[in-house]
């Protein structure tokens, strides 16, 4: 019999595998964001990736040992890594300024996407509204 020994009726759950890789436990990764039944699995599993920094972009690639010149492609005005990107690119933040236009909220955000997803949360909207809210920020990703 294999018993998964993080935790304590020694069943694997993907909780516990987070709790295991993440020193200080599940609640610094955004597991319940990622994995939302409202989100198709590709888009949920790219951001798992970009949540862990392990998107391919060019400063990754950079890191692998390629010398290549770093600039965002959408911008061309920034260096290119998965915050810029997703979060605070001139072409991205078009469409955040229009999710936060459309549901009447004004935020700015945060650094990293870990941090975004972690923060995001839609206490003042409607049961319908907040499914949206949710899935809103993988959709843009």
């Amino acid at each position: 019999m294999v018993s998964w020994t993080e935790t304590k009726s020694g069943k694997f759950s993907v909780k516990s595998l987070y709790v295991a890789l993440e020193a200080g436990g599940s609640s610094l990764f955004p597991s319940s964001y990622i994995w939302n039944v409202n989100v198709q699995p590709k888009i949920s599993f790219f951001a798992w990736e970009a949540t862990w920094g392990k998107a391919l972009t060019l400063d990754m690639v950079q890191k692998r040992g390629w010398v290549l010149a770093n600039r965002c492609f959408m911008c061309l005005e920034k260096e290119e890594n998965i915050n810029h990107l997703l979060l605070h690119c001139s072409r991205t933040r078009v469409l955040w300024d229009l999710l936060f236009t459309l549901f009447g909220v004004y935020r700015v955000l945060p650094y990293s996407v870990r941090e975004t997803l972690l923060s995001w949360n839609g206490f003042f909207l409607g049961k319908k509204r907040k499914k949206a809210w949710r899935a809103a920020p993988l959709h843009i990703f």
